[in-house]
């Protein structure tokens, strides 16, 4: 038996109803899509800046660990030419000492 016009358009309402309410639920589910996808995007960001952060910072780093490395050869250098002046010094003095005492000079 074929549905009345009233019933065929109570249906469409309460179907329509059902699709009002579905329509309302995914309009809160993409709400709630956005607003994650918009946190994701500043976390990203965030980290990106993290990143950047630490490169400039392993640059730095890099940077006075290769000033430190030359400081290190300089003094490096310094000290070995100290001591070669040292030993020389040295060298010089107890020549001097063993010249004074095969010349018979007494010292002190």
């Amino acid at each position: 038996m074929p549905e009345t016009v009233s019933a065929r358009v109570a249906r469409l309402e309460y179907l329509m109803g059902r699709l009002a309410e579905k329509q309302e639920k995914l309009d809160d589910v993409l709400v709630l899509l956005t607003e994650a996808q918009i946190k994701t995007e500043e976390r990203f960001q965030e980290t990106e800046e993290r990143f950047q952060e630490t490169e400039k910072s392993i640059q730095e780093t890099s940077r006075l660990i290769r000033e430190t490395g030359q400081h290190l050869r300089e003094v490096d250098l310094h000290s070995r030419e100290r001591d070669r002046a040292l030993d020389e010094r040295v060298d010089n003095l107890v020549s001097a000492i063993g010249e004074m005492l095969r010349n018979g000079r007494r010292i002190l």
